[in-house]
């Protein structure tokens, strides 16, 4: 009822947001070919139709079915701007296996419907999990005495000046213990710590452990309130601290205060040999606070084997043990520190503390690891980007942590050393995943799960997501941490049964971040779920936009926020830290890599970015950007020369709109395809200069178009074109202005050839098949169109008649192997040979002679003047003319009603007043809140103007499975097409974690009877759009698509 509405036209009339590098509406495509033979005869030859690719692709994915007689075959075309092959790959098997899940069960909630082959799901849930290995089931203080056993003599730790052995700090520890033993403290019993950095860190620590308590580590640079909150919060008994930070906490906790720097004579006393306290491995360790989402800061509580299982293995993957000297960098509110500090004094390694002026990223830092030759140290990415690399020849490995990796801190730290990025929450017991970094210039990944650790990637439904699909990590293991300490229903929320693990009680971590798998098992990390957020519509990961920035020359570091500092004004602001920053250079280099919606509104230039206690960079601390960098992308700027002066009244015009300025982008103004080409012509005509309709999409702007003009050649005008037929000027078809416009922009580009291949078995009339060719081009008009541009507006011009030459290519005398060599890339290549639309013809044949009874046929058209009901009408018609020729008859084709021109001429007449509201009206609510993007993961950026290069990969569709799903089309008064674009909808929402899908499908557009016969572009694309709701079953998504599609 509504499929007369050319989509160029719809995209005229609602006007959505162009976004560069993807067509409007939908970016894929599903085409269902019914009733494909790949034979037939004719006259004592047999046609069998050859299968070439063109190598093109005219959308990011288009899923293309025959329905053959041997069942249905497909083929997924992508482009590889992109995708790369193995990941069309997958996604083709993907859909085989959804399809085969959801005929099996219908009823089953699309959720729930799998998606991951039996191999790849074993290799991700089993083969990527192998991390079993052996560690000690011991208490941490355990671990610590093994050493003091084995060198009790060697260096344990150094703070300035002073250094105490394994044994001397096992006896400070162990006197400590004996005094919080006889003040209560045991098994599951917290102990807050709150000292300066100095020794006591490491005696502080021992001393709880050894007394069998749990260490709620306290910062004393923390606000009074939240200090007094933790301690509150966490019930510790006993505050160990020093005297000059006893007043930061309330008064009623002074009576529990034991002051390490006050009672040193006292603990002096106490035996130094180790108390026994019953305590094992699964007792609480330590109680770390962080930040809640609600504001109020939660504990984590993390046992002894979690941590044993860390140190244990962390040693072997940094190289850690006797000799080696570690920094301790972290605040013991960060849990970094746990690694520091446990890593080094559990393997007999040396732990090297500093007051905190000395550890200052920058001049400071750099000063203490060459001083105190320290050969591993622990950074934050921030503390890493602020801090020089050069001479620190001791420094040999270098493990980076807490925040996102940037790639040009890795060329800057990872040459000469070993540069490990890590990645953990603290609800996983510091560490889950490392790897190490390398220069490659792209941002690092996280690696794989360290020891007897357990990561996957699931969508919101608990679904194992493929290779390259972003997900929510999870993480299983020994690492997973007790809870959150008195708060069951935030611990139920956030660690859930792992429906992995075979082990009774096993849980999964739900991190909120946002991941996914390499094909090598391997993670990237890609953000917050938090940090997510939608502006103007479009869903963008604030991590994915900083690591671009990350990785511009000049950037440092980078963060972005979403901001609304003016209300309804959502805006994304960029924080940059570098040397002589561009901001029109950053735009540049952002729109190579991101989609234009993606790019910042507004960058703040930042000498450092503010730093948390922890490290890591405090968000809240970055300023709001002054009103005119935030409006910098759309304030008005007035033209500066005469010839942006030139340019913007031009502008104005075609426009419509009373100023122009020269930072104003041309399609932000309302700018479309059929203006582009207005424009154009017109700054061809009013500055006598060449302009490419490829130039205004490079450089949409006054400032920009007119530096690409000063450096055009002057004075190429293109020569006048003429009228010559007597019936006026014809207009296009609205779907030819479309493929008129795209050889504009690209005129050098066949990816709109319709080729086809047929070889030719039996006896051929040669003479016979030429003079078919001759009638037909005569018999249709649109055989003999080019196209003609005047005023700025596209034409078609019709010629006569004329003879048809079949060039002949003798291939017979060649080996059979090399003639089907041969064959082939002769093919190919006539495929891919562009078409001039101005010049013609736009038909083109050629005859391949293997043999006496073998030919190939090559013919090719442009899209412009056929499709593909029109190469049926071809391939039918030509065979009847030469049944005729070859057999000495005149042909008997009935002559034809209409041409072409008449529908070109028809449909514009048609498409005006109350039939195009009507229409208009129907399209505008179907398609209205319609996202612009469909945001399917890629494998490379997308470019702001894609090479439409593609390839294809097939869709094995068994035979099995084609009669099943014939059966639940049949069994819902569903079709075939209907079912698949169901299971092509539901794949497209699970890779892109949209439920707003919608794709469009071409329809043959000859709803005359007088237009079936005819040769020419009738076809016409329906935009298909579908709400997939994970709670429906697939049944109920597919009498949604039926009744969307009828």
């Amino acid at each position: 009822e509504h499929q007369e509405l050319p989509i160029e036209r719809l995209v005229e009339e609602l006007k959505p947001e162009r976004i560069p590098g993807r067509t409007p509406f939908f970016q894929v495509m599903l085409t269902y070919q019914a009733s494909f033979r790949g034979s037939a005869s004719v006259e004592g030859v047999k046609l069998e139709a050859l299968e070439l690719d063109t190598f093109s692709a005219k959308f990011d994915l288009t899923l293309q079915v025959l329905e053959t007689d041997a069942g249905l075959k497909g083929y997924l075309e992508y482009t590889t701007d992109i995708f790369t092959a193995s990941t069309a790959a997958r996604m083709a098997e993907h859909l085989r296996v959804l399809l085969q899940e959801a005929v099996a069960q219908p009823n089953e909630s699309v959720a729930r419907l799998p998606l991951l082959t039996t191999v790849e799901r074993r290799e991700m849930l089993v083969e990527w999990n192998a991390t079993r290995a052996p560690f000690p089931e011991a208490c941490m203080h355990s671990l610590f005495e093994e050493q003091v056993r084995r060198a009790p003599e060697a260096l344990a730790a150094v703070f300035e000046g002073t250094r105490l052995t394994y044994a001397q700090l096992d006896a400070r520890a162990n006197q400590l213990a004996h005094a919080l033993r006889r003040r209560g403290v045991g098994p599951e019993v917290r102990v807050a710590l709150s000292v300066e950095r100095s020794l006591d860190i490491a005696i502080g620590l021992l001393g709880i452990l050894k007394a069998g308590g749990a260490w709620v580590p306290v910062d004393p640079l923390l606000p009074r309130e939240r200090l007094a909150f933790m301690l509150e919060d966490s019930a510790a008994q006993v505050l160990v601290t020093q005297h000059a930070l006893v007043d930061r906490f309330p008064e009623a906790l002074h009576a529990r205060a034991l002051c390490l720097d006050t009672e040193r004579e006292s603990l002096a006393k106490e035996p130094t040999d180790a108390p026994v306290t019953g305590v094992t491995p699964a007792n609480m360790a330590y109680l770390l606070y962080t930040s809640g989402s609600t504001g109020t800061p939660k504990g984590t509580a993390v046992e002894h084997r979690s941590v044993a299982n860390l140190v244990t293995h962390e040693a072997v993957a940094y190289g850690i043990g006797p000799g080696s000297r570690v920094l301790q960098f972290a605040s013991l509110s960060f849990d970094l520190s746990v690694e520091e500090i446990f890593t080094t004094l559990c393997n007999g390694a040396t732990l090297v503390l500093a007051p905190l002026e000395k550890l200052m990223p920058g001049a400071p830092l750099p000063v203490l690891l060459r001083e105190q030759e320290l050969s591993v140290v622990s950074l934050t990415p921030a503390a890493l980007a602020a801090t020089s690399s050069e001479g620190l020849p001791k420094v040999r490995t270098v493990i980076s942590g807490g925040e996102a990796l940037p790639a040009d801190v890795v060329a800057r730290w990872a040459p000469g050393r070993r540069l490990l990025n890590t990645y953990g929450p603290t609800e996983a017991t510091v560490i889950a995943t490392f790897g190490e970094a390398v220069v490659d210039g792209n941002v690092p990944s996280i690696g794989k799960p360290l020891a007897n650790v357990h990561v996957y990637v699931l969508d919101p439904h608990g679904q194992p997501v493929p290779v390259g699909v972003r997900g929510e990590l999870h993480i299983g293991g020994v690492g997973v941490a007790r809870g959150y300490a008195g708060r069951p229903g935030l611990t139920a929320e956030r660690f859930v049964p792992d429906a992995f693990s075979s082990t009774p009680g096993a849980r999964l971590y739900r991190t909120g971040d946002v991941v996914r798998w390499r094909a090598d098992g391997q993670l990237d990390f890609v953000g917050r779920i938090d940090a997510q957020v939608k502006v103007r519509g479009f869903r963008i990961e604030l991590g994915e936009v900083e690591n671009a920035l990350r990785a511009a020359p000049a950037v440092k570091d980078a963060v972005v926020l979403a901001r609304e500092d003016s209300p309804g004004d959502k805006r994304l602001v960029a924080y940059v830290v570098g040397d002589a920053l561009n901001v029109t250079a950053l735009r540049a280099h952002l729109k190579q890599h991101l989609p234009e919606y993606m790019v910042p509104a507004a960058f703040v230039s930042m000498e450092t970015l503010p730093l948390t206690s922890n490290g890591k960079v405090d968000r809240k601390a970055l300023p709001a950007p002054d009103v005119s960098a935030l409006r910098a992308s759309h304030a008005y700027e007035a033209p500066a020369t005469p010839l942006e002066e030139k340019l913007a009244a031009l502008w104005s015009e075609v426009l419509r709109v009373p100023t122009v300025g020269r930072t104003d982008n041309f399609f932000e103004l309302g700018g479309h395809s059929l203006l582009a080409t207005q424009l154009v012509a017109r700054v061809r005509a009013a500055l006598d200069v060449e302009l490419p309709l490829r130039a205004l999409f490079e450089a949409p702007t006054i400032a920009a178009l007119a530096e690409r003009l000063q450096r055009a050649t002057t004075g190429t005008r293109l020569p006048s074109l003429t009228r010559t037929r007597t019936e006026g000027h014809l207009p296009l078809s609205f779907a030819q202005q479309r493929l008129w416009f795209l050889d504009q922009l690209t005129p050098d580009d066949a990816s709109y050839n319709l080729p086809v291949a047929l070889r030719l078995l039996g006896r051929l009339d040669v003479e016979a098949l030429r003079r078919a060719f001759e009638a037909l081009v005569a018999r249709h008009e649109a055989l003999r169109t080019t196209f003609f541009e005047e005023e700025g507006q596209p034409f078609q011009r019709i010629h006569a008649p004329a003879t048809w030459a079949l060039p002949v290519e003798d291939l017979s005398s060649l080996e059979e192997s090399a003639r089907e060599a041969e064959t082939l890339r002769l093919a190919t290549r006539e495929a891919r040979q562009p078409f001039h639309l101005i010049h013609g013809p736009l038909l083109r044949t050629a005859l391949l002679k293997l043999s006496e009874d073998s030919h190939v046929l090559l013919a090719t058209m442009h899209h412009i003047v056929s499709d593909g009901w029109s190469m049926g009408v071809l391939v039918r018609e030509l065979a009847s003319l030469y049944e005729a020729f070859s057999g000495g008859r005149a042909p008997s084709l009935p002559p034809l009603p209409v041409r072409y021109a008449d529908f070109a001429l028809w449909q514009r007449q048609w498409l005006q007043g109350e039939t195009l509201d009507a229409q208009l009206g129907y399209w505008k609510r179907q398609l209205t809140g319609a996202p612009a993007a469909l945001e399917l993961p890629t494998d490379r950026p997308r470019p702001a103007v894609q090479s439409r290069r593609g390839a294809t990969v097939p869709v094995h569709f068994p035979s099995q499975l084609t009669g099943s799903l014939r059966s639940l089309a049949q069994r819902e008064g569903a079709t075939p097409f209907m079912l698949l674009l169901s299971a092509f909808q539901l794949l497209l929402s699970r890779y892109s974690g949209q439920d707003d899908i919608s794709v469009g499908s071409p329809i043959a557009g000859r709803t005359h009877s007088e237009a079936e016969g005819l040769i020419g572009f009738f076809v016409n694309t329906l935009v298909l759009r579908a709400h997939v709701r994970p709670e429906d079953s697939f049944r109920q998504l597919l009498a949604q698509v039926k009744a969307t599609t009828l």
